[in-house]
């Protein structure tokens, strides 16, 4: 963190907090020095004797003291949201932000609006149970304003064609020099995907210094607000997504199972969004009336009882061995599965079945038919 001098010079705030470190760091090198990136060419030990270990914490008290006395707004509002405790599920919290400024309510969502029953949740874990339910109340707090804010800006054929190059787990980069509606298109896959999750890297906005993070040989999704002219990624993965021209640029991807029923579906909940453009226009990305909250919950209800159709019929094509410990070992024949698509179909299920999603959410599944098979 910084602060600017009345000379207009930058220098570290939590350096005026030690006037013998401050004392230190002046016989080492400048504060501007120090705090940049050349930072990263100081060795371990250096750093160690430079920040002994009760000088490199900093508590919330001592900056939040210091924000008030040079009357740092931002960082205020960061400490207090920092301190405020968080909330049992189904309750709420008020945060004011500051004094003249306008609170803050958030409710959080009870575990019975997370989609999972009893008996699922009592088959796993009690780590494996807190990770599915944060995935859940993560997708569920992103699913209104960052599907409303998606179909706005991209065409239904758009973004069903990321939709699929995702569940393909393929490169995706989204780039839009607005970071509100950047972050919410790159998040909106999120929610869209449910009841997959995942399994990658996602990052909603990439730093440019940090671009040389495309390069990463691994499926990922990520925001960048301008695409430099000298970017390179491997064509055969890549999903460019161009929000400002609504276009989607992407290497040859099959399409998604059953594509003419599902669009028919979604058509008329995308028009109702889209039409909300010019209104959405005049108020953040985050806010949506009651017309799109109510056209942006049945399109992802839709999305998800489509997406939940492609694996009904799992244990059909599952067989299950009894081990000499009695653990039981559940095998999918991925072959006879794929061809009980119909044939336009196959060529994404083929793709599909190899992928970490399908397999995160099929291992789930013999999770929980080994569980109702103890059960009954």
């Amino acid at each position: 963190m910084y602060g600017v001098d009345d000379n207009g010079h930058v220098s570290p705030v939590l350096g005026m907090f030690s006037c013998s470190r401050s004392r230190r760091l002046e016989g080492f090198g400048s504060f501007d020095t120090l705090f940049s990136p050349v930072r990263s060419m100081v060795s371990e030990d250096e750093e160690d004797e430079l920040f002994p270990d009760h000088e490199k914490d900093f508590g919330d008290d001592l900056i939040l003291e210091w924000a008030k006395e040079n009357k740092n707004d931002l960082l205020q509002i960061i400490c207090g949201y920092h301190a405020m405790p968080l909330p049992q599920r189904g309750n709420g919290i008020v945060f004011q932000p500051l004094d003249h400024l306008q609170a803050i309510e958030y409710k959080r969502p009870p575990a019975s609006d997370l989609g999972f029953c009893n008996n699922y949740l009592a088959s796993f874990e009690a780590a494996k149970v807190n990770a599915k339910l944060a995935a859940a109340e993560e997708a569920l707090a992103l699913s209104i304003w960052t599907t409303a804010t998606v179909c706005r800006v991209l065409s239904l054929e758009n973004v069903l064609t990321l939709v699929a190059g995702v569940l393909l787990e393929k490169q995706v980069v989204v780039v839009c020099p607005n970071l509100g509606v950047l972050s919410a298109v790159v998040l909106s896959l999120v929610p869209m995907i449910r009841p997959f999750q995942w399994q990658s890297l996602l990052l909603p906005i990439l730093p440019r210094q940090m671009l040389d993070f495309l390069d990463a040989p691994v499926p990922f999704i990520v925001g960048i607000q301008h695409r430099p002219a000298d970017l390179k990624i491997k064509p055969s993965n890549l999903v460019h997504v161009n929000v400002l021209k609504n276009q989607v640029k992407m290497c040859h991807l099959p399409v998604l199972p059953r594509y003419k029923e599902l669009v028919s579906e979604l058509r008329p909940l995308h028009g109702r969004l889209s039409l909300e453009s010019s209104v959405a226009k005049r108020h953040p990305v985050y806010r949506c009336n009651e017309v799109q909250a109510e056209a942006a919950t049945r399109f992802l209800s839709v999305m998800r009882r489509y997406l939940e159709s492609l694996c009904s019929d799992l244990r059909s094509y599952t067989i299950t061995s009894v081990q000499s410990n009695n653990d039981r070992v559940s095998l999918l024949l991925k072959d006879s599965f794929v061809d009980s698509f119909n044939s336009r179909d196959r060529s994404f299920i083929k793709h599909f079945v190899d992928t970490q999603l399908f397999a995160v959410l099929s291992d789930s599944c013999f999770v929980e038919l080994r569980a109702w098979e103890l059960l009954t």
